[in-house]
């Protein structure tokens, strides 16, 4: 009896796996951690789509434009094309995936792949719907992962999805880099000393992450710099007191910004001082919100006067009419032979943590 209730025990687990379903068997499985770096995106559609079509042109034309602005060109994101054919198991637990399909291409791989995933009601949506072309899943294949979903009826409409709609896909995906970007620099606490120095002597808050000193700190100014073997790191933040009426605008900023580099910033090199480079590569200007406030936005390139350094950097002129003053926050990175766009992405998520103090 013992040994027929014991076979008993060991064929449960057999029955119960014959029983189940491929897709119960795949719930049941352990959900892997989603795997790679912040803007890079995997591309899942059929070859006809990325070689033969410009459907293709156009993803590359958008996707792999220039981050603006770098010394050397970097995309805004890292893309690898994957066949539709070849998207494994292993390929499907990468962190970002965007999954194009024709959806009238009914014997290509990609196209079969959206139809099996979407289910019957949705394609007839996206048939019957031209707002409907983007469908986002999180967690779909591991956990901390975004897969979209970027489809159409027929060739056509999927490059006109394509043109209309690629900034809203790259902001879906940016926004989900941005909380592991936050992660990542706050990962080691904040410097609360370094907090308080600024909030005391500039009536401004910033969060200040762990590895940031203070260089420099006057009346009206402050100097943050975080120093590895690879990156140099700055952060520097001037009051602009009792700032005149054309203060807000793309000359006024270039030279304020030069004369307050040529003032603080110099290397070993005698005579050398920083200074705004517009003659290799265009200074990026635009009015943006920051805050509460319309804030004026330069993304640049820098160089060092009288020695051979340079880098991207990016200033920000920030009206506080409570104090009759202009704050300009500004960051800027040296990193030779290194990458240089997540290095800024870095400073923009510290700066969105600025906030003027209110005046009570």
């Amino acid at each position: 009896m013992r040994i027929f209730y014991f076979l008993s025990l060991l064929s449960i687990p057999l029955f119960f796996s014959s029983a189940c379903t491929d897709a119960q068997l795949e719930r049941l499985e352990v959900t892997p951690m989603a795997y790679g770096s912040v803007d890079q995106m995997h591309l899942v559609c059929d070859e006809y789509l990325w070689d033969k079509s410009p459907i293709g042109d156009s993803i590359r034309q958008y996707f792999e434009a220039l981050y603006p602005i770098t010394p050397q060109p970097e995309p805004i994101l890292d893309l690898r094309h994957v066949e539709s054919r070849e998207f494994n198991k292993v390929l499907k637990t990468h962190r970002s995936i965007v999954i194009l399909a024709d959806l009238s291409e009914k014997e290509e791989a990609g196209t079969a792949l959206v139809r099996k995933l979407l289910g019957p009601k949705k394609i007839k949506k996206a048939a019957e719907d031209p707002s409907y072309r983007i469908m986002v899943q999180k967690n779909r294949w591991a956990k901390d992962q975004t897969v979209i979903f970027w489809f159409a009826p027929d060739r056509q409409s999927l490059f006109e999805t394509v043109c209309r709609d690629y900034q809203k896909v790259i902001n879906i995906l940016h926004e989900k880099d941005t909380e592991k970007l936050v992660k990542q620099v706050y990962f080691s606490g904040q410097t609360e000393e370094v907090e308080a120095d600024i909030r005391q002597g500039l009536n401004l808050s910033l969060s200040v992450p762990k590895g940031y000193k203070i260089s420099h700190q006057d009346s009206v100014a402050c100097w943050l710099r975080k120093e590895t073997n690879k990156v140099s790191s700055n952060i520097f933040i001037y009051s602009i007191e009792n700032p005149g009426p054309n203060t807000l605008s793309p000359d006024s900023l270039k030279a304020i910004r030069n004369r307050l580099t040529k003032d603080y910033f110099a290397s070993w090199q005698e005579g050398s001082y920083m200074q705004i480079d517009d003659v290799n590569l265009p200074t990026y200007y635009e009015k943006i919100d920051f805050g509460e406030r319309e804030a004026l936005q330069a993304r640049g390139i820098w160089f060092m006067a009288n020695d051979f350094m340079g880098g991207p950097f990016v200033t920000y002129l920030i009206p506080d009419p409570d104090r009759n003053r202009i704050i300009l926050l500004d960051g800027f990175i040296h990193a030779p032979g290194q990458k240089k766009r997540p290095e800024m992405r870095k400073l923009d998520v510290i700066f969105s943590t600025f906030a003027l103090k209110t005046k009570k």
